[in-house]
This record gives structure tokens, sequence and C-alpha cells, in this order.
């Protein structure tokens, strides 16, 4: 079967018109022949130009896959010889780099796809190559550690089961909304190296701290970086309270078994907000503080937390904090205790988080993506394809850092092999 080849394969693939010479399709693959006109060359060796042909060897160069199948091309390649050191040398071409199968093209087109939320899998599929190849590649690709710190940062920690650590921990810019950097282990020790091995003028500049209610992650900021002002999640912080509330109406729904229904099937209606309630939910709320006063009790300590949201000013937001304490005391319900030992720990940093404008949203974002990745490849154990691929997920990481070696061999029109990728 005939396979029309129009302009786009220059636009696309780097290979003029005038150089196919032949194209057809055979078993769902489409091949067109490909064949550089005679061109006078300047020999490596001696630098003399020569247009003497020595031989022809083929060459099979992959595309990638089109609509309907894999693209390949047959390369009648041309090789010289210079008549007066008699040394032969291939001819140069825009589309294929020397001991290469895969294209320029496709292999940045490759790289590319490095950078979504795909599987190596999918990634070879699209690409016309194996699993290895896409490995090797991706093993390739350097993305060195922070030389610098910015004024913000969030940290949080996700779950990633790579290199035999179950959780690794993610260092993002709440400001600018960037990944800096991923950890291979939420360990003590290796944080305290990780952040001692930056210069303490360096250290000095970070002047806030997102993260959630660590302990862990407190004691190491403030020991590291005592300047900074360590500021809560403010989501976390009123999941801690919704939380309670939660615990409170399971024990409800267990001790009074004739609504025990009612209050499973409702229990949404109590966190969402009271503003945003449809009629039919009001009632249903209703229904259910009459029917409870321990839930009654609960849900007037959430909407009295809340608002410390139209609270103003370090002083009154700390006072908000401290009278919601007493609130708490003078209910009774033991689901709260908790609070009388983490709000007083965490007084000055709780209202940070009210009082200035950073979170740790983003930060939970990127955690999302990370777990979307992580999913649909079943698992990523090797760290250091992980991290990569995790920093190329974020866009101003993947636009800086330019693939690094990787790239940059490849503008500069120069093989590598494995082991010379290994060495790196």
């Amino acid at each position: 079967a005939y396979m029309p080849t129009t302009d786009y394969t220059e636009f696309l693939h780097n290979v003029k018109q005038e150089f196919i010479t032949n194209s057809y399709e055979l078993d769902g693959t489409f091949i067109f022949d490909i064949e550089l006109p005679v061109t006078p060359h300047i020999c490596p060796k001696c630098g003399e130009t020569t247009e003497r042909i020595k031989d022809y060897r083929i060459r099979t160069v992959k595309f990638g896959k089109v609509q309907r199948g894999p693209l390949i091309g047959k390369y009648r390649q041309r090789r010289y010889i210079c008549p007066h050191c008699k040394h032969s040398f291939a001819e140069n071409n825009p589309f294929v780099r020397k001991h290469m199968q895969l294209s320029i093209t496709n292999i940045k087109m490759l790289f590319n796809k490095l950078t979504e939320s795909v599987t190596y899998t999918a990634i070879a599929k699209e690409c016309d190559t194996s699993i290895t190849t896409v490995l090797r590649y991706c093993s390739m690709i350097t993305i060195p550690k922070l030389k610098t710190l910015p004024n913000v940062i969030g940290i949080d920690e996700f779950k990633g089961n790579a290199e035999g650590y179950q959780y690794q921990v993610n260092l993002t810019n709440p400001d600018t909304h960037e990944i800096l950097d991923i950890l291979p282990k939420r360990d003590t020790q290796a944080l305290i190296r990780y952040f001692a091995s930056f210069k303490h003028k360096d250290r000095v500049q970070v002047k806030f701290i997102v993260m959630d209610m660590s302990i862990q992650f407190k004691r190491i900021m403030e020991a590291l970086f005592p300047h900074a002002h360590i500021i809560c999640d403010r989501y976390h912080v009123c999941r801690l309270v919704d939380w309670a509330v939660e615990r409170v109406r399971k024990r409800e729904q267990h001790k009074l078994a004739t609504y025990s229904r009612m209050l499973k099937q409702n229990r949404r209606v109590l966190m969402k907000h009271p503003d945003h309630l449809t009629e039919a939910e009001h009632i249903k709320l209703c229904e259910i503080l009459r029917i409870s006063e321990d839930i009654r009790k609960a849900y007037a300590l959430k909407l009295s937390f809340r608002k410390i949201f139209s609270t103003y000013g370090k002083q009154g937001i700390a006072a908000h904090l401290t009278h919601w304490l007493e609130l708490v005391k003078a209910s009774g319900l033991k689901e709260f205790n908790n609070f009388f030992t983490s709000f007083p720990a965490w007084m000055t940093q709780l209202t940070n988080a009210f009082l200035l404008p950073y979170s740790n949203g983003y930060t939970e974002g990127t955690n999302n993506k990370i777990k979307v990745l992580k999913r649909i490849s079943y698992g990523l154990r090797h760290f250091g394809r992980f991290r990569v691929r995790i920093l190329l997920l974020s866009k101003k990481n993947g636009t800086n850092h330019k693939y690094d070696w990787c790239q940059r061999r490849l503008l500069d029109k120069q093989p590598f092999s494995k082991s010379e990728a290994l060495s790196k």
C-alpha cells in the first residue's frame, strides 16, 4: 500500500521531501526510503574537502508512531573517503545521530513525555522503543541539588515506597509554586545533613517555613533555621477540629441505635459550611443536633473555631485560640482533649497560620500529582528516576534544568553510549 509523504516529514522529523525516494506500508508499519544528495564534506582527520564515495550502508531509523502505526526510515547512509589521508567517514544528516536507532525528534519526544504523568510503558509504545531504552534515557537526566534556598519553604512527607524507604520528603516553594527537591527518606539525621549542607548565609535568607503539625520537622527547622517563622498549614489545623467532631459523631452513632443509620448517612452535613447547606440538608442538620447534645456541643465548637478566619492581628488570633480552648474545657468532650497539649505547644505557629498568607496548599497538590504518577506506574522503586520524574512534573523545574547533560549532548550532535551515561 502506498503511503503519501507530505511536507510534514520535514516539520516533524527533519526529513525533507526530496530526501524520500520511496514510501510504502508493510504489516501496519509505514516505511520510507531516505537518501541524501552528494555534497562536499570536510574530512574530520585532515580537514580536506572531498566528494569521493566509498560505500553505502542501510540504517533503520525509528521516528516514533503516527496515527496508524510505527514510522520507520530506511536510511541509505553514504560513506565518504578522503583521497589525501584515506580516512573514511559517514555523511552528515539532520535526523539521526551516530550509533543511534531513534531519530533526534523521537528522542526529544521521549524526553518531553517524561515530563508528563505517564508510565514508562506508555512512553515506550509512543516512541516505538523498549521500556529498557526509556529507563536508560531517564537515568541520563541529571537535576542537581539546590544551590540556594528561597525565602519561603514548604515541607511535607509523602508515601513513595522507593529505595526501601516508605516515606520521602517533598520540598516546595509556596510563593513561586515550584518543587525545589525530593529527599529520599524521612529520617532526622538525613534531613539535618541535607539542610546543614547549605551555607549559613543561605539558611539565614529563609524567612518562612510552612509545614503540618509534625514535631520532627519542627525541631529540625528550629535548629537549622532559627531566624525563620514556622507556619502551620491552615488546612491541617481545621482538619483536626473536623476529625474531633467526626469522633463525637461516631460515638453517638454507636450509642443511639435508633438514629444510627441517620447519623451515618448524613455525616457530611456536619462537615459542610452552614451557609452552603441546601434546605433539605439544613433540616437534617437540625434533626442531628436535636437528638444528641454532645454532637450539638462539638458542632458549636467547630463553628466557634472557624471564626478565627474573621479575626485579625497577632494578639487577636492568639486570644481567640486561648478562648476556644476554654470552651473546649467547658464542653467536657473527651474527643477534644488532644487540643490541650497540641495547641499550647504550637501556639506561635498556629498564630502564624492565620496571620500570614502562606499555606501548604501547593505542596499538598504536588503530593497528589506524585501519588497519581506512582499509582499509574504501580510504584517506582528507583529513587533517582522517581525524583527526576517528580521534578520534571513541576513545569518551572522542567524548563529551568533543560534536562541537563542529556539534552546538551543532543544539541551538540554528539553520540553517547550506555557506559558513558552511567559514568555521569
